[in-house]
């Protein structure tokens, strides 16, 4: 991939990022899009432009922090605290958009386990498109849940952190702080980069040369931590390739949050959470996954007669330009995976198998649902998000890809129903964000679509140096107000905000501006121009120069909130609700279902199925 290099000499900053993670350094230049989100973890709003003036001084690391350690206990006795606390002592959840009264406790019979599953990048369109293909899981949610199809995400930056804390939170990233996958933090400390939940002063359980990740970032409790506080000795179990993912879903509660790590070939969690891994999660990495491997070719098993429904299967502004029809190698793909065929098997579907195989024997290792608390499980599947950014949402590899997400659902729900029964647990299934069509494809139906390239952001560089250039050196508090005013000249920015505005001000305003407030949290400076103070939205299916090839999210377009919402089991009667709902609605719908208080100043409402 043909990815800008930011040279000093034209005023750019150099931004090479080093993933301890992985214990590799990368920059962003000639990388496949799923090598980029596996090795980087996704940070798309990070590499940017500054004016040389004011280029903000950075370490390039997120910076060890001094939190202690917590033991299981301390962790119980923390999750208490911050859950009353952030409740305000509530005694009962928020009231149903209906008019209905919120439910007590007593007027329920909540189920042995409820789940929420998160699909990585599931744009809610592509459920209709490929109705037709689905036989398994999501016939079932289709046919049988209660759907509600027009969810969205009501904030701007539409990335994976920031929607998973929206959806097990209620509330929108202006209150509980998870702006975008990575962010400038901007306190009286300095300025440092932080990536979401990764954390250095928490490494990996039993892998201390590998970083770790905790909920520090995280400001507002969430599900988990609500039915624990209400339900003493609630289980609560996360499971997701992403460390982000994972955690995000868990917070603070006293989890056991679990994710894939690569570099290591196994599931994995960090000391904020544990002090030993559980002996069925060793099982499971030493057994189960060695056997999960399979071969080094990626199949296309989407019948014959539905493969029309996606694009043609061969494009060169998608994967690598090269391999771009099925079926897809290992071999093929060298050139970006070297020798490392766990990096290239986490970016094909059969991680989501691995995730649905680790959750169940976590709900079997932990004892989920065997006494009368109700537990709580969710799963985040993270392939949908990988595939859609190298290969596009309507390509024939995301095709592929949903059709066996539908039977790793469906075997899930069959699993389930076998253990529970048909009635014996509550689901939820909703999307992290959408997903922009690739801009070649839309240009060439005659709609919206541009690339941005090196030249690109050599223009954007260009304008910040002449507006720069006019400002009075003794009033450097006149820098970011010129230009917010002056950078919506260039054609593909269609409008820009300064911190301060969108922090302090609460005038009435245009749907966009309502929606970058919401995604604004004191301290924490997101964009391409955080480092000078301010955000920018550019024109629809518009990509940075960050993606030669495949697409991306991020933008506060409809493709990119319009997101599935599905409830499904014990109490839920199938139906169609055609009326603007919220993902900061679905952590509250689950809390009244369950009879369990809910903080009283969420942004989102139960809707609760009556």
């Amino acid at each position: 991939m043909d990815a800008p290099t930011y040279f000093t000499a034209t005023g750019f900053t150099s931004m090479v990022y080093q993933n301890v993670s992985r214990r590799v350094t990368a920059t962003r230049t000639s990388m496949h899009p799923v090598a980029r989100e596996l090795l980087m973890h996704h940070t798309t709003h990070v590499t940017s432009p500054f004016p040389l003036s004011a280029a903000p001084t950075m370490p390039l690391l997120i910076s060890s922090t001094s939190f202690s350690r917590h033991s299981s206990s301390a962790r119980l006795s923390r999750l208490v605290v911050f859950a009353l606390g952030l409740m305000g002592c509530s005694a009962a959840p928020s009231s149903s958009g209906s008019g209905a009264a919120p439910l007590g406790a007593q007027d329920v019979n909540p189920p042995p386990v409820v789940v929420l599953v998160v699909v990585d990048q599931l744009r809610a369109d592509l459920l209709d498109r490929y109705d037709q293909v689905f036989t398994a899981g999501f016939r079932r949610l289709r046919d049988q849940g209660y759907r509600f199809t027009q969810a969205t995400h009501d904030h701007a930056l539409t990335l994976t952190a920031p929607g998973h804390a929206t959806v097990v939170t209620g509330t929108s990233p202006s209150k509980h702080g998870v702006v975008d996958n990575a962010w400038v933090y901007d306190g009286p400390d300095g300025r440092r980069m932080v990536e979401n939940v990764i954390d250095p002063a928490y490494p990996l359980l039993e892998d201390p040369s590998f970083v770790g990740a905790s909920p520090e970032v995280l400001e507002r409790s969430g599900i988990g931590e609500w039915l624990q506080a209400a339900r003493p000795g609630a289980k609560v179990l996360t499971a997701s390739a992403k460390p982000r993912s994972s955690v995000l879903m868990a917070g603070r509660s006293d989890a056991t949050p679990i994710w894939f790590e690569e570099g290591l070939q196994r599931f994995v969690t960090s000391t904020w959470y544990m002090d030993d891994y559980p002996e069925w999660l060793d099982t499971f990495n030493e057994d189960v996954v060695p056997a999960l491997a399979g071969s080094g070719v990626w199949e296309l098993e989407v019948p014959e007669q539905f493969r029309s429904l996606a694009r043609p299967d061969s494009a060169d502004y998608e994967g690598d330009g090269i391999h771009t029809t099925f079926p897809h190698t290992f071999e093929e793909a060298s050139a970006t995976w070297g020798d490392d065929f766990w990096g290239w098997w986490a970016a094909t579907p059969r991680l989501d198998r691995a995730t649905r195989l680790v959750a169940q024997a976590g709900i079997e290792g932990m004892g989920i649902g065997e006494d009368d608390i109700t537990d709580l499980v969710a799963v985040s599947f993270s392939q949908t998000d990988r595939i859609g950014h190298s290969y596009g949402p309507l390509s024939l590899e995301q095709l592929d890809n949903l059709y066996r997400l539908d039977r790793e659902i469906g075997a899930f729900l069959e699993w389930l129903d076998r253990r529970f029964g048909a009635d014996g647990y509550l689901l939820a299934l909703t999307a992290d964000h959408g997903m922009a069509n690739i801009p070649e494809y839309t240009a060439s139906l005659g709609l919206p679509g541009l690339r941005l390239t090196t030249d690109s952001a050599l223009v954007l560089q260009n304008d910040l140096n002449v507006i720069a250039a006019g400002i009075d050196p003794a009033r450097p508090q006149d820098l970011t107000p010129a230009l917010v005013a002056g950078v919506t000249r260039i054609s593909w920015i269609e409008q820009a905000w300064s911190f301060t505005d969108l922090l302090g001000n609460n005038a009435p305003a245009d749907s966009f501006t309502v929606l970058q407030r919401r995604s604004t949290f004191p301290g924490r400076r997101t964009g391409i121009l955080g480092g000078q103070g301010m955000e920018m939205r550019f024109s629809p299916n518009t990509l940075t120069w960050s993606y030669a090839r495949g697409s991306t999210h991020g933008s506060p377009y409809l493709y990119d909130r319009h997101v599935p919402f599905i409830l499904f089991g014990k109490g839920v009667t199938a139906g169609i609700d055609g009326q603007p709902v919220s993902t900061t609605d679905i952590a509250p719908t689950l809390a009244e279902m369950l009879g369990i208080a809910a903080p009283d100043d969420l942004d989102g409402v139960s809707r609760r199925i009556r």
